[in-house]
């Protein structure tokens, strides 16, 4: 082989490698598109749920799949407590800007302006509740059998 064959096989494998880069890389971006609208039609879905459920009166509904595992839709409560900042200034006479963040606080608790019984008194407990969807295996015959005890026999 001469030199000039040498190079014109490195030119096609150059040439050949390109192009499974380029389509790997087309395919990457289509596999994320793909999932991208997967995830918008899951979210739409989701949002029909919840309707849905919120029209029903069940506590919790178990749906069977067809891999065996159960679906499980219940309510999922959250509380969380908030400071409401812009009240907490108000009464401070500060702007709200000086409230960001806790070296703030400290700040403002040091020279006594600040008191528990502010923070307390502008913090209220939010409680939201969302629906939780989620996927469980099957218990098992046997695993009931061991989870559920047996009722002790009456002996005479």
């Amino acid at each position: 082989m001469s030199m000039v064959e040498k190079d014109m096989l490195t030119e096609e494998q150059e040439q050949t490698l390109r192009l499974k880069i380029e389509e790997k890389v087309l395919r990457y971006f289509q596999n994320k598109e793909i999932a991208k609208e997967r995830r918008e039609e899951n979210n739409l879905i989701f949002e029909e749920l919840e309707e849905l459920f919120q029209g029903s009166n069940e506590e919790e509904v178990i749906i069977s799949l067809p891999n065996g595992e159960n679906a499980i839709l219940a309510p999922q409560f959250r509380e969380k407590e908030v400071l409401d900042k812009d009240l907490l200034a108000e009464e401070l006479q500060v702007a709200k800007d000086e409230l960001k963040t806790p070296f703030d606080f400290c700040m403002f608790t040091a020279q006594g302006k600040l008191t528990p019984a502010m923070i307390t008194k502008h913090t209220t407990v939010e409680r939201e509740v969302k629906l939780k969807i989620s996927k469980r295996k099957r218990t098992s015959k046997r695993r009931k059998a061991k989870v559920e005890p047996e009722l002790p026999q009456a002996t005479e």
